[in-house]
Order: structure tokens, then C-alpha cells, then sequence
């Protein structure tokens, strides 16, 4: 019985963070929608872009730290800022990233809502594969 309501709760957490990603999607597309005039870009392409596989796998990795840290039961909103980005320093080492490069591309997707929609329909399919994956592993391991 415990296994099912922490699966349910595992479960609402993951619906949760994807409703969130979704969310600042689209508040996002609404913010770039009132600044852009005549359709014009305002944020010119970095020369260092970022493609776009590149984003979906930092993105994935990133979401799921952010998920991670609902669930380490520190209560101190502090000490979750600290650890995730340490977590986040050790993402841009993993991926090979400098973070200004991150951010000035992140900038460049957002004026782009089309190429971020395409990113992030990516990363949530990922991340629902994932989800599944690990559903199917909690599933095989209860049963004898």
C-alpha cells in the first residue's frame, strides 16, 4: 500500500514539473509576443548557438535535477538554491557547456518560439519516456 501512495506521489510531482515546463513555455512565448514588433528578431543568434540536441540533452538533465530536489526533504529553501547549483555546475561540466553560452542561446530559443516549442516538446517526451521506463522497472521488481 505504501509502494502505491509513493507512486501516486511520484507520479503528481512528475505531472507537476511538467505542467511547470509547459507553463513557463508559455508565459514566455506571451512576454516575447509583447516585445517583438513587425515580427523582427531582437535577439540576434549567438555565434556559439547551441543546437538543438544539445539544448533537449542539458534541458532533460536539468529538469530532472529540478525534480530530484523536491524530493531531498531539505526544508531550508537556502540549502536547495546551494545544492542545485552546485548540480548545475556539475550539468554544464557533464555537457561540456559554458554557461553564458547556455544562457545567450536559452535568450535566442525564447525569440525563436518556434525552434523552443520543437526543444521542449523534445525534452517532455523524454522525459515522459523516462517516466514510463521507470514505472515499468518499479512494476517488475514488486512483482515475485
Amino acid at each position: 500500500m505504501q509502494k502505491n501512495t509513493k507512486l501516486m506521489k511520484q507520479n503528481i510531482l512528475q505531472y507537476n514539473l511538467i505542467c511547470k515546463i509547459l507553463l513557463v513555455l508559455l508565459c514566455s512565448g506571451w512576454i516575447i509576443g509583447c516585445v517583438q514588433k513587425d515580427g523582427k528578431e531582437y535577439v540576434k543568434k549567438p555565434a556559439n548557438l547551441l543546437s538543438k540536441e544539445k539544448m533537449i540533452s542539458f534541458l532533460i538533465d536539468l529538469h530532472l535535477t529540478e525534480a530530484k530536489m523536491s524530493y531531498i526533504g531539505v526544508q531550508k529553501s537556502d540549502s536547495v538554491e546551494m545544492l542545485f547549483r552546485n548540480y548545475e555546475h556539475y550539468l554544464f561540466e557533464k555537457h561540456d557547456i559554458d554557461d553564458s553560452v547556455y544562457y545567450q542561446s536559452y535568450q535566442y530559443y525564447l525569440s525563436h518560439m518556434n525552434q523552443l516549442d520543437e526543444i521542449y516538446s523534445a525534452v517532455v517526451d523524454s522525459l515522459s519516456v523516462l517516466n514510463s521506463l521507470e514505472k515499468s522497472n518499479e512494476v517488475s521488481t514488486e512483482t515475485p
